[in-house]
């Protein structure tokens, strides 16, 4: 990643001092994300300082009877829409902002053969990394505490933690 990333941030640091496009002429970024959940996000714009963002991935997360016996998890894929209010940090030849929002997590997940679903709600914090050259990159990262409102199988405390990085293309 650190090797994808370096020419990026060598471009936004050098070159000439064009202001950045993502949420100011593009609206809606489309990219991918790495750790708890993996897999595809997105963001729109809806405002200068509000956006949706939405996720579908895969949870690598399998407390409780599944850590025990992975035999019995089969996995769980997680769909995630929040709405989410930015604020700019430090603007020079990169943007950094922060966000907070608020929103929600749904899991389908397979044990001992039975599907299962799960409902949360969720509050992600984080950091958004935009560029003046190229203008249509923004990176990130992003924590999220989830407070499971519906069975959680596999997590009877009804409460995990998401943590991302990722990368969104603008458009």
């Amino acid at each position: 990643m650190t090797i994808l990333l370096a020419p990026l941030l060598a471009g936004a640091l050098g070159g000439s001092a064009a202001a950045t496009e993502v949420g100011y002429g593009r609206n809606l970024g489309l990219g991918f994300e790495l750790g708890n959940p993996t897999g595809f996000v997105g963001k729109y714009w809806v405002g200068r300082t509000n956006a949706w963002d939405f996720g579908v991935g895969v949870d690598g997360y399998y407390g409780g009877v599944c850590s025990y016996d992975q035999r019995l998890c089969d996995g769980r894929f997680t769909f995630n829409a929040d709405y989410l209010w930015q604020s700019n940090l430090v603007k020079s030849t990169a943007q950094l902002d922060w966000h907070i929002g608020a929103g929600g997590r749904l899991n389908i997940s397979q044990y001992s053969g039975r599907s299962y679903a799960a409902v949360g709600a969720r509050m992600p914090v984080g950091l958004d990394l935009m560029f003046n050259n190229p203008n249509f990159i923004e990176v990130f990262f992003e924590i999220a505490p989830v407070l499971y409102l519906a069975p959680n199988v596999g997590n009877p405390l009804g409460f995990a933690f998401d943590g991302n990085l990722g990368v969104r293309f603008f458009f």
